[in-house]
């Protein structure tokens, strides 16, 4: 039988106007592309089982509903799914950004009531959290009486807000056209960007030509202001070959400023292998550079390796970045998903540096050279994520598709080393029980088989919920026995061979076991704690001054050494380093992260605070004296960076907070807030 998601799945498929991918399906229903693709095969063997043609996944179009599979479940599903799709605040912010800058007609907070289907109090919540996001951008949000809400700023800006809402929400407007763009427009648009790549002999992303088309439609349609360049860049432009395949195919439909930046545009499509708009400022890329690196092992307190070749490769990513980021150019990394599982932890790094570089180049940084930055970094770090096999969990929640959706996120939040293979019904649980390791359900499963694997929750998790499956996974990760693993591998091998030959198998396997065993042993996993873990009422101490420098760091890892976190030599070793480098612990004015190498004396994973209202001086330069004297202890490149990132976000946000706090109380509230 289908379950709900099905049919929702079917309702999406048969009420859009565009034909959507497994990605697209992935994104809208909130499940995983395997649990789609879990999905699609089920649909097709009922459609099969009544003499009906199957849902096709084409490689370069999409999933394919054939009308007479429409027409079938007609009845079944017969509700519009405007009425049904329930969207997160960053859809509706997207949607709500879109019909501003394309309005005809007065839009207010009860025009967005109205679509949404929420109450004003969740719209008011957007247009603050929308003025944010667009401030990025360098545009602000304006309301007059008798005009509404609109957009103010350059062209130039409303263009890259334009193009990253498509970017990042192609497939809300596939199931809703919201009339912003013409269909026929965007094919028309679409098949002139193929003849120009086929003059110029070159291949652009597909998933980008698409957007772009949608993006010039939508230009066209609402009659945008025009684009101007400087002259150099308009040089630049009209000499590139796209310009003459640009100028050849859309001179009918476009003036010669929309031709330039449309120029513009394919030129950043291919930016990977071309530089025709390389910045002179070689001086400038260079300190940007330097600033990505000092910020990463500022924030990270790891030393990187073969730092020439990362300089290198940020150097020359950067070249065309700052291009991008002025001309809101679209920079696909289909990698992005991937890269942003693969390494949670840089990428939570690299979004705190990302949103420092937005204040330096004066332009936003999307999620796409986030993931980049974090692919680079992560590439030059020891990382056994990859490796390890994560406990497999099911989720089972009541029908609503919204309700799978927030604890699918909650659960994701919480634990990130697992895997969720699905949200299902009370009635599927069959179909899927024993291919995982853990039911983790809203409604109470009534069923012995699975009593061992089921751990009940509310829809909504509680802290005690979350304190549960935090210790339960942490044990979960701690408790595998590779030794037993073998042994049971090993009477299998016995069994199914002769002797002789059972006994040449065990040998290879155990040498490559052994060989390989720090990656295949989960015991070894790095646990990356959060800040509250850390972070105690006892590892906090607050007082109005101390000598020096010296009596600073000792007072800030009090904690930590009568704990036995750490050695007296590590301590040594940090004053000894400042002696000799510099105050390299200040990371910022008022901030100092007192650390050494994990050789030099630590013994376990932890973190203290000391909070002075004197400022205590580690130099002769006044940005080099500090109230906030963090002592970090960690024994490895990976367990500290979770924590270190929320302080890190803490310090970036709540800094006055921090150092005005007067009790430990106040210290933890902060400490709370940032803890997720």
């Amino acid at each position: 039988m289908l379950d709900y998601k099905d049919y929702y799945m079917l309702n999406l498929l048969s009420h859009t106007y565009q034909t959507l991918s497994v990605d697209d399906l992935s994104k809208l229903i909130g499940v995983s592309r395997r649990s789609i693709y879990y999905s699609l095969n089920k649909i097709n063997e009922y459609l099969t089982a009544n003499d009906l043609p199957a849902i096709e996944n084409l490689r370069d179009e999409g999933v394919i509903l054939p009308e007479e599979t429409k027409d079938f479940f007609k009845n079944d599903i017969q509700d519009a799914l405007d009425g049904v799709y329930v969207y997160t605040q960053k859809e509706r912010i997207a949607i709500e950004i879109m019909l501003i800058l394309t309005k005809t007609r007065f839009l207010s907070i009860s025009d967005f009531e109205e679509l949404f289907m929420v109450s004003r109090n969740t719209i008011i919540s957007d247009v603050k959290e929308l003025r944010k996001m667009i401030a990025t951008f360098n545009l602000t949000l304006e309301y007059e009486q008798g005009l509404g809400y609109f957009i103010n700023g350059t062209q130039i800006r409303i263009r890259s807000v334009l193009l990253y809402t498509y970017s990042s929400y192609n497939y809300l407007f596939k199931i809703n056209r919201f009339d912003v763009y013409d269909d026929q427009e965007v094919k028309k648009i679409l098949c002139l960007l193929n003849r120009v790549e086929e003059k110029n002999s070159v291949s652009y992303v597909a998933a980008t030509k698409e957007i772009l088309a949608k993006l010039l439609a939508t230009i066209k349609k609402h009659n945008f202001e025009k684009m101007t360049f400087n002259k150099s860049d308009i040089k630049t432009l009209e000499e590139s070959s796209e310009f003459q395949g640009v100028n050849h195919y859309f001179k009918s439909i476009f003036p010669i400023e929309e031709q330039r930046y449309i120029t513009l545009q394919l030129m950043g499509l291919r930016v990977n292998t071309h530089h025709d708009f390389e910045s002179s400022d070689d001086e400038y890329i260079d300190e940007i550079v330097n600033f990505i690196i000092k910020r990463f092992k500022e924030l990270t307190l790891i030393d990187i390796k073969e730092e020439k070749i990362l300089y290198e490769g940020l150097y020359f990513h950067m070249k065309s970045a700052l291009i991008r980021y002025k001309y809101g150019i679209i920079y696909d990394n289909e990698l992005k998903e991937d890269l942003k599982e693969e390494y949670q932890a840089i990428y939570r790094i690299s979004e705190i540096i990302c949103k420092e570089l937005e204040e330096i180049v004066g332009n936003p940084v999307n999620e796409d050279d986030i993931a980049y930055m974090a692919m680079h970094f992560g590439g030059h770090l020891k990382r056994e994520k990859n490796e390890l096999s994560f406990p497999k969990i099911l989720l089972v929640c009541l029908n609503g598709i919204a309700t799978s959706k927030l604890l699918r996120k909650e659960v994701e939040h919480l634990l990130e080393n697992i895997e969720i293979i699905d949200a299902v019904r009370l009635d599927e649980i069959k179909d899927y029980a024993d291919d995982v390791d853990y039911i983790i359900t809203t409604v109470p499963i009534d069923i012995k088989d699975y009593a061992q694997k089921t751990l009940m929750v509310s829809p909504i998790l509680t802290a005690l919920d979350r304190d549960r499956l935090f210790k339960i996974f942490n044990k979960n990760q701690r408790g595998f026995n590779l030794e037993t693993m073998k042994q049971t591998v090993y009477k299998k091998i016995e069994k199914e061979f002769d002797e002789d030959i059972a006994r040449k198998i065990i040998a290879i396997v155990d040498k490559e076991l052994n060989k390989h065993v720090d990656s295949l042993n989960i015991s070894k996993r790095k646990v990356q704690p959060m800040l509250n873990e850390l972070i105690t009422e006892d590892k906090i101490i607050i007082k109005d001054k101390v000598d020096n420098y010296q009596e600073a760091i000792y007072e800030s890892a009090k904690p930590l050494l009568e704990g036995g976190y750490i050695e007296d030599r590590y301590l040594k070793k940090v004053i000894q380093n400042i002696k000799d480098l510099g105050p390299y612990i200040v990371i910022a004015p008022n901030v100092a992260i007192s650390h050494a190498r994990p050789e030099d004396g630590v013994i376990e994973l932890g973190m203290s605070i000391l909070i002075l209202d004197e400022a205590v001086s580690f130099s002769n330069e006044k940005e080099r004296n500090a109230k906030l004297i963090v002592t970090l202890a960690a024994p490895d490149d990976e367990s500290h960076l979770k924590a270190l990132g929320q302080l890190s976000e803490l310090l970036m946000n709540s800094m006055d907070d921090m150092l005005a706090s007067k009790s430990k109380e106040d210290v933890l509230n902060l400490i709370k807030r940032y803890s997720k």
